[in-house]
């Protein structure tokens, strides 16, 4: 009997131990990761850097439902052993704010804000290096829907999407019909000449043109850039080389048709000691470009203009016809061409004709001028085969 009666108590006693044993619950750090902090969460938001990905398996948070509340950080190492350790409110709300943080960056619009971009196309951009472009059908907390031009639907989960770039619907077909392509800029020139697509707000290029002139192109808004050009010419003082400008206004009047309007200033040297005011020139021109970034043509017209640098500007009497055209064929190819009329003088055409590589930042155009007056006889009166052009975008290059 007495057994029996030890027996209760040391069952009472465990009871009661266990019962005043606070209870604790799963805290959700971030709905990009749920309540769970895998190996994969660990590298991709950069967490716990104390632990290689080799040792760590995962991370929980417990809270107490006791009235202190505290807070348990619970990780479980690959080896089987499990560590407890205290953690802050504020050390909570930081790992948060950068679990978050490193979403948006990985995920571009990955907030409540993408829920309003279902049916939209996007080309996404994987860690892995995989590049698709997919009709997004479903926004959920750890992953995205997608639906391609194969059958059946993508799952991506959101840890694993670099970026995402909303495709313009006159590009949606060729990104579907194209998915690793990319995005390689704007299409907002052909070589020198420009189209009436504009650069986005915050999106440049820096380029060089036969090594002599450097020039460089910035959007200030979604209709308006500034560029400059300048020459390096070697063994030339700064106030003889050529130095011009060339603001453009660009208005989408739908998406696959733009027209715009500009102008080229240069100030060209005199090479003159007693006359260094330079000599002013230049053209303002009006365009329209019809088709997508990568596939387009620009007809414009353009009346040139000249006379001293501060002095009276006077303009020609006729115009000069440009007529400019890009098509991308691969991944990384575009063949271009860009034509002018002249219609002063005994008149001619002119013009460039070649190819662009293109890479995410970089374009490399190969071209030949030909000139062909009207008053010789064959279809090309020159040709020289002479224009290298080197063009690194910058700034804000996804699309929107």
């Amino acid at each position: 009997m007495r057994y029996f009666f030890l027996l209760v108590l040391i069952c009472a006693g465990l009871a009661q131990a266990q019962a005043q044993q606070p209870a604790t619950r799963l805290r959700v750090i971030s709905s990009a990761v749920g309540t769970t902090i895998d190996s994969q969460e660990k590298v991709t938001y950069e967490l716990f850097s104390e632990y290689s990905a080799k040792e760590f398996s995962e991370a929980r948070f417990e809270q107490s439902l006791a009235p202190d509340s505290a807070l348990t950080q619970r990780i479980t190492l690959t080896d089987g052993r499990t560590l407890l350790s205290p953690i802050s409110s504020l050390d909570f709300v930081n790992m948060r704010l950068k679990i978050e943080e490193k979403a948006r960056r990985l995920s571009p619009g990955a907030g409540v804000a993408l829920t309003d971009s279902v049916g939209r196309v996007y080309r996404v951009v994987l860690r892995s290096g995989t590049t698709f472009a997919g009709t997004l059908r479903a926004v959920r907390p750890q992953e995205l829907e997608f639906t391609t031009d194969k059958p059946g639907a993508v799952l991506i989960p959101r840890s694993q999407i670099v970026s995402m770039q909303l495709v313009p619907a006159v590009e949606a077909t060729d990104a579907q019909r194209h998915p690793g392509w990319g995005y390689v800029g704007n299409g907002t020139r052909v070589f020198f000449a420009p189209t009436a697509r504009g650069l986005r707000a915050g999106e440049g290029y820096a380029q060089t043109i036969d090594v002599l002139l450097l020039g460089a192109n910035y959007g200030i808004t979604d209709y308006f850039s500034m560029g400059i050009l300048v020459s390096a010419l070697p063994g030339v003082g700064l106030g003889n080389q050529l130095f011009a400008v060339t603001p453009k206004i660009s208005v989408p009047i739908r998406q696959d048709l733009h027209v715009g309007a500009g102008v080229l200033y240069a100030r060209l040297p005199t090479f003159d000691s007693d006359y260094d005011r330079g000599y002013g020139a230049g053209v303002l021109y009006g365009l329209a470009t019809y088709g997508s970034a990568d596939n387009n043509l620009t007809l414009g017209l353009g009346y040139g203009f000249s006379g001293e640098a501060g002095g009276t500007q006077g303009f020609g009497k006729s115009p000069v016809a440009v007529l400019s055209g890009a098509t991308r064929v691969s991944k990384r190819l575009s063949l271009m061409s860009e034509n002018y009329l002249i219609t002063s003088g005994s008149g001619g055409l002119g013009g460039l004709y070649g190819i662009r590589l293109n890479w995410p930042r970089t374009t490399l155009g190969i071209g030949s001028f030909y000139v062909a007056p009207f008053q010789n006889e064959g279809a090309f009166g020159y040709l020289y085969p002479v224009y290298v052009d080197l063009s690194l975008r910058f700034g804000k290059t996804a699309q929107k």
